[in-house]
């Protein structure tokens, strides 16, 4: 056979070898190829929504430890002073804004709040010796035009440090720490703040809508635990039972204000430092025509929100975190806010 027919028979027999590999057996052809890439892609899209809701499930466990670690301070705290830390201290009289701190014959605005207090009890000491508690959390500032005080301690390094207590791994950040400014009078207090995703349980405001569902209307406003409307405040005042109280609720997301799980662009709102006032001043009230309590909006007096999916997380009076269905009555709700109503809420 001569040489030129020897190269023929090669040529015909091209397309056996490349369909073969090197040890002889079969490839995939292209066809059989995306089939397979097609397989895994539809395989990767049904496994995708398990591993999200896996993280999910972790991060809501982490936020119910944060709770619950939190339950330990306060009651360390209360086992020192035999009572709850007051949310937050100050004196008003004809300066600071009228829904601050408690009435008196002048104006003290050297204001501190209870994550300041808790701090020593969540392996924060260092931390909390940093402050100078004869000047507001929110110094330096200068009051001398208003007639107050020129507070120079630096406290803004305080409340500016990200604390992961604080922090729901759920909730989606802009940014952290984050500046927000408020006003005394004409004076911008413009402070840095770590970011909080949980507020005190305050009470129940008689604004918005959520009390004209609760049956039998209750006298208003309901004092929460946390209401700096009461002084002293300790489990032996708590007569519904500290199962059945509630001491801190999720509101998560701000200073950006949230919606039904949409952020709303360019909006911010005062209370999401865990070292701001704003935030220890945290009533609820409902929102929209309907008294919506929970995952509605975290604006300032509507309810408890969280990113968790169908409720928030919360913790009692007893140091134990649970998860509460958005779903609850509200007057299960307010119940739960109301620490002397007399009414047994029993399982929710």
């Amino acid at each position: 056979m001569d040489e030129r027919r020897i190269v023929q028979l090669q040529s015909l027999n091209v397309a056996t070898v490349s369909a073969k590999t090197v040890n002889g057996q079969r490839g995939f052809t292209i066809i059989e190829l995306l089939v397979s890439i097609a397989i895994i892609g539809v395989l990767i899209a049904l496994l995708l929504p398990a591993v999200q809701a896996s993280r999910e499930a972790a991060r809501r466990s982490q936020c119910l430890n944060n709770l619950r670690q939190m339950g330990v301070a306060f009651h360390n705290y209360h086992a020192t002073y035999n009572q709850f830390p007051p949310v937050y201290v100050a004196v008003r009289n004809h300066i600071l804004d009228n829904s601050l701190g408690i009435k008196g014959t002048k104006d003290d605005p050297n204001i501190h709040t209870y994550g300041e207090f808790l701090l020593p009890y969540m392996d924060q000491g260092p931390l909390y010796n940093q402050i100078d508690f004869v000047s507001p959390y929110f110094a330096p500032i200068d009051l001398t035009s208003v007639g107050l005080q020129n507070y120079t301690a630096n406290n803004q390094r305080v409340a500016a440090t990200p604390l992961s207590a604080f922090i729901c791994p759920s909730t989606p950040r802009t940014s952290n720490p984050f500046s927000f400014t408020w006003n005394i009078q004409a004076v911008p207090v413009n402070c840095q703040y770590g970011a909080n995703d949980y507020g005190p349980s305050c009470g129940i405001s008689g604004q918005g809508f959520l009390l004209n569902l609760v049956q039998p209307l209750p006298p208003l406003p309901v004092n929460g635990v946390m209401s700096n409307n009461i002084l002293n405040n300790g489990i032996a005042n708590i007569t519904d039972g500290t199962s059945q109280t509630a001491l801190m609720w999720e509101i998560a997301g701000r200073p950006d204000v949230w919606s039904f799980g949409r952020r709303q662009p360019g909006a911010q709102m005062k209370g999401g430092g865990w070292d701001d006032v704003w935030n220890a001043e945290n009533w609820f009230a409902g929102s929209g025509t309907d008294g919506c309590a929970i995952n509605c909006t975290n604006t300032t007096n509507t309810g408890a929100y969280s990113f968790h999916t169908g409720g928030v997380n919360f913790l009692l009076c007893d140091g134990a975190a649970r998860f509460l269905s958005e779903n609850t009555s509200a007057t299960v709700f307010v119940n739960l806010v109301n620490y002397n109503s007399g009414t047994v809420i029993g399982d929710f």
